[in-house]
């Protein structure tokens, strides 16, 4: 068998997949990538032709026609916001304080289109690294490739090898390593991207309140879903733990100048 390894820059992060088998693995790899640009082009919040702009021009009680991938991505998205009691919430959340904020509730997906209740905007940034894993993930398995490794800026899913993963949090932390068997890993760090974009990037969608800072790290079958609850565990810390069992997942979290904790039901 062969092994090949490349990398790009795609969603605002590095890139790199690696596969593993006999045969066309360059085609495989291209499939994977190109897996994750459609993604890029349908998801981002920054692209005036993304079908997240769209949405965002809606007003009350209008729908917009949305490509199937950007559906399929709401639906696992609204599943998981209603699970998580709106812990997970891909609608933008207002400032702390702010009355009558637009939330999850308020967003309809049915038959290919996206219906508001009331003008938002979506942030589809907790769950489209993930999502975008999984798209390239599936590309790797239809081209029959044995065994790959799509990894996003940290969020990674592999299937046919073992991967251990170190967690780092950008705050100080015991060094801990997971092993990843067939399946995916996402992280979040609050205290990371809060310096990194020089403001809060994590709130609790239901306060508006800048999260606590934390490390989180979720193990899934699935990278969206693994994605989706590393914020709901920065949100909820303990408390996650039936949602983390109940999706066959396992998390871990490390605030500073604590100890970590294996978030159980």
């Amino acid at each position: 068998m062969r092994r090949i390894e490349r990398a790009r820059p795609l969603l605002g992060t590095l890139v790199a997949v690696r596969a593993e088998g006999t045969g066309e693995l360059e085609r495989a790899v291209e499939s994977a990538f190109a897996a994750i640009a459609a993604v890029e082009a349908r998801l981002s919040a920054y692209r005036d032709d993304s079908d997240l702009a769209a949405v965002a021009r809606l007003g009350t009680g209008e729908r917009a026609p949305v490509h199937p991938l950007t559906a399929r991505c709401l639906w696992l998205a609204l599943a998981l916001a209603r699970a998580s009691d709106g812990a997970f919430d891909p609608v933008v959340p207002a400032p702390a304080g702010a009355p009558h904020a637009a939330s999850w509730r308020d967003l309809r997906v049915a038959r290919g289109a996206v219906a508001v209740t009331r003008p938002l905007r979506l942030d589809l940034g907790g769950i489209a690294k993930g999502s975008a894993v999984d798209r390239a993930i599936a590309a790797l398995r239809r081209a029959g490739v044995a065994a790959a490794t799509v990894n996003v800026g940290g969020d990674l899913r592999s299937y046919g090898s073992d991967e251990w993963v170190a967690l780092a949090p950008r705050h100080a932390a015991p060094p801990v390593a997971v092993l990843i068997a067939d399946g995916a890993l996402a992280s979040s760090d609050v205290v990371a991207a809060t310096a990194d974009r020089g403001a809060p990037q994590h709130r609790d969608p239901v306060t508006g309140a800048p999260l606590l800072p934390g490390f989180a790290s979720v193990a899934a079958p699935r990278c969206a879903v693994a994605d989706a609850l590393t914020k709901v565990v920065l949100a909820r810390g303990t408390a996650a733990g039936s949602l983390v069992a109940r999706l066959r997942a396992c998390a871990f979290l490390h605030r500073p100048g604590g100890a970590w904790q294996e978030i159980v039901a």
